[in-house]
């Protein structure tokens, strides 16, 4: 009895040696798998096994199988903890919001305002003076050895300055006609025409005054022989409006006149 206790006892010690072994083989297989040591996890696999298969005992059916379930049982939780499952990134749910970015609103950029023209510059206009009786300058007859470019140059100064016309009267003191002409300019009807509307410049020609002659072709360059009176009008700027030699004289009355006197004014 005392026999079969002792080998009980001695197996039991056996056992225990060999749990020791195979823990401590597993501990070393887990920490060079962790560390990239060593042969692979199969190697640690079969040095378990190796250290796990027990001494056949002398005693073989007297050996208590418990502590090698045991070693079994403490081997299994180090073994798990070498197999660590990969990572895996989680993939995205169906249902999660997906963040849009709010459409650009394109603003239309502002009409510039419409700016207005400057108005072009007028030339202020030139307000005729009141008519003055005799303002015209009209004298009847015609001055001789007068200077009757400068008498013209002036009238048209006059004349650009307050807006009327000038009106040469090419004549003679010995003419019928231009006597007539003078009688008519003198009335009070024509006569207020012409100092409203001209300055009246009067050109001796019958003298036959060749400094005359050459004012009087300067105006009317028509060919033919002058008729006196020769009626000439010009404007502020001493431009031909119309002359008589051209056109010929209009009725030497207070109406022929007046209507000529009043279409160039």
């Amino acid at each position: 009895m005392a026999a079969h206790r002792r080998r009980q006892r001695t197996a039991g010690i056996q056992g225990l040696v060999r749990f020791s072994a195979v823990t401590l083989t597993v501990a070393s297989a887990a920490v060079a798998t962790a560390c990239g040591v060593g042969g692979s996890k199969n190697d640690a696999a079969q040095n378990v096994s190796v250290a796990a298969a027990p001494d056949a005992p002398a005693d073989q059916g007297t050996v208590a199988p418990a502590p090698m379930e045991a070693a079994t049982a403490s081997a299994s939780p180090t073994a798990a903890a070498t197999s660590v499952p990969p990572t895996t990134r989680p993939s995205p749910s169906a249902s999660s919001p997906v963040a849009t970015r709010p459409a650009a609103t394109t603003k239309a950029a502002p009409r510039p305002a419409r700016t207005t023209a400057a108005p072009a510059p007028t030339r202020p206009a030139v307000k005729k003076s009141a008519p003055v009786s005799g303002s015209s300058g009209f004298t009847s007859g015609y001055p001789t050895g007068a200077d009757a470019r400068g008498a013209v140059e002036a009238a048209v100064a006059a004349a650009k300055a307050d807006g009327r016309k000038v009106l040469i009267d090419f004549g003679a003191n010995w003419c019928g006609n231009c006597k007539a002409a003078d009688r008519v300019f003198a009335t009070s009807g024509v006569g207020a025409l012409l100092d409203a509307s001209y300055h009246v410049v009067k050109v001796d020609i019958g003298s036959q005054d060749s400094s005359a002659f050459g004012l009087l072709r300067d105006y009317c360059t028509g060919e033919g022989a002058y008729k006196m009176p020769v009626l000439v009008v010009l404007d502020g700027n001493g431009k031909v409006v119309t002359e008589t030699h051209s056109t010929g004289n209009p009725e030497l009355t207070e109406t022929g006149l007046g209507a000529f006197l009043r279409k160039w004014a």
